[in-house]
C-alpha cells in the first residue's frame, strides 16, 4: 500500500497534468512588459549567445526544469527523464521534495540523478518545516548524498493551510533557514524557492538578513498549488481554498521585487515561451523555471514532446533576443522596456515600505 505521502504525490502529477488547477483571473503579469523592437538588430539569429552559469555551473540557456515532484515510483521515472534532457541541452534541473529522504535514508535511490545528469545543474529541494523539525543536518546529508550542487529551501504556507494534514505552525522558519546557510558554508548554493505564491518585499528582506543569496520566485499566474490542494480536500480546507485559489504575487511583480533586493533571482510561475524568458531576463532575472508544462508534454507525448517544448522555448527565446537587438544576456538585461499599468501599480506599491 502506498504511504499517504506517496498518494499525495501521485495525486499532484495526476492534478497537474491538466490545466484544471491553473489560476483562474490572476496572471503573471508578463503581458504587461513589452520589449522595445529593434527593426535594424544588426545580428544573426546563430550569433545569438544564450548562455549563463549559476552555482558554479555553465548553462546553455538560462533556464532549469523547476521542482515537481518527490517521492513515489512514477516520480522517480520523471526525474530520470527530466534530469536526462537537463543534461542534453544543457539547462538545469531541481529535485522535487525530498522530504522521504529524512524518515528513510534507502529512499536516497529515488532522488539520485548523477547516473544520468553527470555534468548537469542539479539542485535539491526540502520543506522549510522540514528544516526548522530537524535541523540543517539531515538536509545537508541529503544533498551530499545525491551529490547535487546546491539545495532549494521552499516556503509553501497557503498551500500547506488547504492540504489535508498540512502544516499549520511557521513559526521559526526564518532562524531554520539561516542556520542551514550558515551550516553551509562557501561550498554549497543554498537557494529559497515559494510555490507559486511568490515572494514579497518584506520576503525579501527577512531572507537577506538570513544570508539568502539566490531566490526562486515561483509567483502567481501558472499552476495554482492551492488549486492543487483544494481539490483534494472537503469540508472547510476545500471551501477555504475555493476563495484563496487565487492568491499570490503574479511572477513578474515578484522577479521585480526580488531583483531589486540584489538577489540572484530564478523567475518561475507561469513561465510558458521564450518570450516570457526574456520579459523575465530584461527585468533582471538571471534564470526562469518551467514545471507543469513539461508534466503535460510528457501525459501527451513522453519524453520527446517535452524536449520539443524546451527547444522551443529556447528557439524562442533567441527569436526574441534578436527581436530587440540583443546580442547576450547582459545586452537583453539592460534593453528598453514599457510596463504597463497593473504591473507598475503592483510594483510600486511593494515598494512604498522602503
Amino acid at each position: 500500500m502506498p504511504s499517504s505521502s506517496e498518494k499525495r504525490k501521485a495525486d499532484h502529477l495526476s492534478l497537474c497534468a491538466t490545466d484544471d488547477v491553473a489560476y483562474k483571473n490572476k496572471t503573471t503579469l508578463f503581458e504587461q512588459i513589452e520589449l522595445i523592437p529593434r527593426a535594424l538588430p544588426e545580428l544573426r539569429i546563430q550569433d545569438v549567445d544564450t548562455g549563463t552559469s549559476i552555482a558554479g555551473k555553465s548553462l546553455a540557456a538560462p533556464l532549469w526544469i523547476s521542482a515537481m515532484t518527490g517521492g513515489g515510483s512514477e516520480a522517480v521515472a520523471i526525474n530520470k527523464e527530466l534530469a536526462a534532457t537537463a543534461q542534453e541541452l544543457g539547462i538545469g534541473f531541481c529535485l522535487g521534495s525530498m522530504r522521504p529522504m529524512l524518515s528513510d535514508p534507502a529512499r536516497a535511490a529515488d532522488f539520485k540523478v548523477r547516473d544520468v545528469a553527470p555534468d548537469a545543474l542539479v539542485m535539491g529541494n526540502i520543506g522549510a518545516t522540514e528544516i526548522m523539525r530537524n535541523g540543517p543536518g539531515p538536509s545537508l546529508e541529503a544533498i551530499a548524498k545525491i551529490g547535487a550542487d546546491g539545495i532549494g529551501i521552499h516556503l509553501n504556507p497557503m498551500m500547506e493551510l488547504i492540504q489535508p494534514g498540512g502544516d499549520t505552525d511557521f513559526t521559526g522558519v526564518i532562524d531554520a533557514i539561516a542556520a542551514l546557510v550558515e551550516a553551509a558554508g562557501d561550498d554549497l548554493t543554498v537557494f529559497v524557492k515559494e510555490t507559486g505564491c511568490g515572494l514579497s518585499w518584506r520576503d525579501g528582506e527577512d531572507l537577506k538578513k538570513a544570508g539568502v543569496g539566490v531566490v526562486e520566485v515561483a509567483g502567481a499566474g501558472g499552476t495554482s498549488w492551492i488549486g492543487v490542494e483544494t481539490l483534494r480536500a472537503d469540508g472547510a480546507q476545500e471551501r477555504a481554498g475555493k476563495i484563496m485559489w487565487d492568491w499570490g504575487i503574479p511572477t513578474a511583480v515578484s522577479t521585480a521585487w526580488m531583483v531589486d533586493k540584489s538577489f540572484t533571482v530564478i523567475s518561475s510561475g507561469g513561465i510558458r515561451s521564450g518570450l516570457d524568458i526574456a520579459r523575465a531576463v530584461a527585468m533582471g532575472a538571471a534564470l526562469t523555471g518551467v514545471a507543469a508544462p513539461l508534466i503535460q508534454a510528457r501525459e501527451k507525448g513522453g519524453i520527446s514532446l517535452v524536449r520539443e517544448y524546451l527547444d522551443d522555448l529556447i528557439f524562442g527565446l533567441k527569436i526574441a533576443m534578436v527581436g530587440c537587438g540583443a546580442a547576450d544576456l547582459a545586452a537583453l538585461s539592460s534593453v528598453p522596456r514599457v510596463l504597463g499599468p497593473d504591473l507598475s501599480r503592483w510594483i510600486e506599491t511593494g515598494w512604498q515600505g522602503r
